[in-house]
């Protein structure tokens, strides 16, 4: 069995590489401090639910009051949002989403653009270190092939293999050393075969980049 990826890294996988493993230790979720202000999430919540609570109170209106809510002066648009569901509906998705929006937090937050400077700064540094072409994970270690030569690793003195989503993150040492593999980059062989590839050539698990503090981990 063999895998091969494209190291066509982005600036989002930077992004998350510095989430997982810059902000805070690999392996660690993000503590409290990390999460928005308390009161801030419950000022949210509320109005996420007046949202949804008065969705349901409009469309029942609607169905209930229909024509006689009708207001000539008011205009087509507004008549539609008074004398049918449409107005409630919206108001509950806009609700139902900004609760999907606070439970994402703090990823969701940390990750979007404008990204830190730490991101911009690696970003500017990638562009202008020669692209890297691919990595191979075969019976003989892992290569990795740039634009100046080709480096083999032999499995025994690889650090570790961490795994998020969306990507893997290949540490070779613990003095530096790193490689990000986007799961959607892979050319040959299956991400979800590697993690049991990777154990069998070295004895160690892949690491969880970010556990969920809400599941108890």
């Amino acid at each position: 069995m063999e895998f091969e990826i494209c190291l066509d890294n982005t600036i989002e996988d930077l992004a998350a590489f510095w989430y997982g493993f810059v902000r805070k230790k690999a392996g660690k979720p993000l503590s409290l401090s990390d999460d928005p202000p308390k009161w801030a999430r419950r000022v949210g919540c509320f109005f996420c639910w007046f949202f949804v609570v008065m969705g349901a109170v409009s469309i029942a209106n609607s169905l209930i009051q229909g024509r006689r809510m009708y207001m000539e002066e008011a205009g087509i648009l507004w008549n539609l949002f008074l004398t049918t569901p449409l107005g409630g509906i919206l108001e509950m998705a806009f609700g139902i989403w900004g609760l999907w929006v606070l439970e994402q937090a703090p990823a969701s937050y940390l990750l979007r653009p404008p990204y830190p400077r730490w991101v911009r700064n690696a970003w500017k540094k990638y562009q202008a270190g020669g692209p890297l072409y691919r990595c191979h994970f075969g019976e003989d270690g892992v290569w990795v092939y740039d634009s100046k030569s080709d480096h083999r690793y032999d499995y025994e003195f690889i650090e570790a293999l961490w795994e998020d989503a969306d990507r893997f993150y290949l540490v070779l040492s613990n003095r530096g050393g790193s490689h990000i593999l986007n799961k959607a980059r892979f050319t040959t062989g299956d991400p979800a075969d590697l993690p049991a590839f990777w154990q069998a050539h070295t004895g160690k698990t892949v690491g969880e980049v970010t556990p969920d503090r809400r599941r108890g981990k």
